[in-house]
């Protein structure tokens, strides 16, 4: 028997998501109105982009209702969404990367079909540096990409990271030290 729409509101949210498991859809529409403007929050300070932000929590609540039958949730639901927004979040980092890098190799490759020694030695120089780059610890990336591909300051970085300034500066210097020692016998001949 479904609960009146206040009854709802005072339930826990396991309580909400045994119902959710029920196919109560009142009880989804409560946990979806409980942490939607939290979540959407939190994935616009890392992306800066309310459509992507929109778009990543759609998708995650689309996900939790159609695995609502097989979905066990061993954390609160809380820490459940935001784990589940951090992966989403490093996914659009990870595709946004790619992307960004298969426009660069197109480039250089029609470059190198020129001829240009220089063209080539960069399309080189940036297959490691890409390859130096995936190797990076996901957070040290994540900092580092933000730093140097969205040109957020440290402190957004730290903001949308939830972390403290000083770890997003330790952060981007492990990554360039990381990319000075595996780049340091690369020489351009120019």
């Amino acid at each position: 028997m479904p609960c009146t729409p206040l009854l709802y509101a005072n339930l826990a949210d396991s309580q909400l998501f045994q119902l959710v498991k029920k196919d109560d859809i009142k009880a989804f529409e409560e946990l979806y109105n409980r942490y939607w403007s939290d979540l959407i929050d939190a994935a616009y300070r890392r992306l800066q982009s309310r459509q992507k932000a929109e778009d990543i929590i759609q998708d995650i609540f689309v996900s939790l209702y159609q695995k609502r039958h097989t979905l066990d949730i061993t954390v609160s639901l809380k820490a459940y969404l935001y784990q589940a927004l951090k992966f989403k979040v490093l996914n659009v980092f990870r595709d946004e990367f790619t992307r960004s890098s298969a426009r660069k190799e197109i480039f250089l490759n029609e470059q190198c079909k020129n001829d240009s020694a220089a063209y080539c030695e960069a399309r080189e120089l940036n297959n490691r540096i890409g390859q130096v780059l995936s190797s990076l610890p996901d957070k040290c990336r994540e900092a580092f990409l933000l730093s140097r591909e969205q040109n957020l300051s440290n402190k957004d970085i730290s903001l949308g990271m939830n972390i403290s300034v000083s770890t997003v500066e330790k952060h981007i210097g492990k990554a360039l030290r990381i990319l000075r020692n595996n780049l340091r016998d690369y020489t351009w001949n120019a």
